[in-house]
């Protein structure tokens, strides 16, 4: 053996475990992968909690939060030791609104029914998703514009097919597709239909940039979220300024929302416009969020998956906070 390459002794580690904090009362399973010279391997683990009155463990891995606070899940396998750091944190409902991003991304394949539906039986008030418009200019719902790979067997563009093609392209990704193995692209109609047997409300992005050049779908997108009585309880948002200057000319009650990665300081470009702001959680500055507040207009803070992450936010003057789980 080159003298200069470390030999890897088997060893436990957490770099497979992403969570970082859970709910008082709250229960999650969790194993350490076990590494050793040649890829991974099973071993014996033993559990412990350095802090045995925030969190609790036994030894198949099931840890639950006792109390608010901080402490470290330890794991001995093959003579060495592994740390999890975890916070427990209770975050109370209802003082912020929460948005379902993709409709539950994190527990069923994003913009699916199936997405839809968790995230309304978890009670979010408002359900996300994207528009994307077909070869023959029908209005369905997908992330993805310049390729439909990352989740599916098509390598084209939503643009590039037909309903009819959309409809049958099969999907290959996304989480827990196993569960779901038939899910299919939905369209807007569907969306909305489904919308109305819940009690949350629509989120619809105005993704495709192709939208601003056809107004006539902006306002079949406008017609059907008022016929499905959504006038008063929808948000139409983009990260495109231009979709939102185009919504703007046939808009009537909609509320409309600019997403932003950057941060972004111009409050007369809101107030102008009337645009509420939904922010990157990275670029969301709390002094300019209460400028947003000050203005009477609302902030909506993404992606937040992390409870610990969720409670810090509860004092800011923010209106809502969307997450995938």
């Amino acid at each position: 053996m080159n003298q200069y390459m470390k030999k890897v002794f088997p060893h436990p580690t957490f770099k497979n475990i992403k969570i970082k904090s859970l709910g008082v009362g709250e229960t999650i399973n969790i194993k350490p992968l076990i590494r050793g010279p040649e890829g991974e391997m099973e071993a014996d683990i033993h559990y412990k909690s350095d802090m045995s009155d925030i969190l609790s463990v036994d030894q198949e891995g099931n840890v639950t939060g006792l109390k608010e606070g901080y402490g470290e899940i330890l794991a001995f396998a093959c003579g060495k030791l592994a740390r999890l750091p975890l916070h427990v944190a209770n975050v109370p409902s209802g003082i912020k609104q929460v948005t379902g991003h993709r409709g539950l991304r994190g527990l069923a394949v994003e913009n699916t029914m199936p997405s839809f539906k968790l995230a309304a039986k978890h009670h979010v008030d408002f359900i996300e998703t994207d528009i994307a418009i077909t070869k023959d200019h029908q209005l369905v719902l997908f992330h993805d514009v310049k390729s439909m790979k990352r989740l599916t067997e098509e390598e084209r563009p939503v643009n590039d097919l037909t309903l009819e093609e959309v409809k049958k392209v099969k999907f290959t990704a996304g989480n827990h597709l196993e569960d779901y193995p038939d899910v299919s692209v939905p369209t807007l109609d569907e969306y909305l239909d489904f919308m109305e047997t819940t009690s949350s409300y629509p989120m619809i992005e105005l993704k495709d940039p192709q939208l601003k050049d056809h107004e006539e779908l902006l306002i079949q997108i406008r017609d059907k979220v008022d016929a499905h009585g959504f006038s008063d309880h929808v948000r139409i948002t983009s990260a495109s300024m231009d979709n939102l200057f185009a919504y703007e000319k046939i808009n009537k009650n909609h509320e409309l929302w600019i997403i932003v990665e950057e941060p972004l300081d111009d409050i007369e470009l809101l107030k102008a416009h009337q645009w509420n702001y939904s922010v990157k959680k990275n670029a969301c500055k709390k002094d300019f969020v209460k400028q947003v507040h000050d203005a009477g207009l609302k902030t909506d803070v993404w992606i937040i998956n992390d409870k610990k992450e969720a409670k810090d936010f509860l004092d800011w003057p923010i209106t809502s906070m969307t997450s995938d789980v």
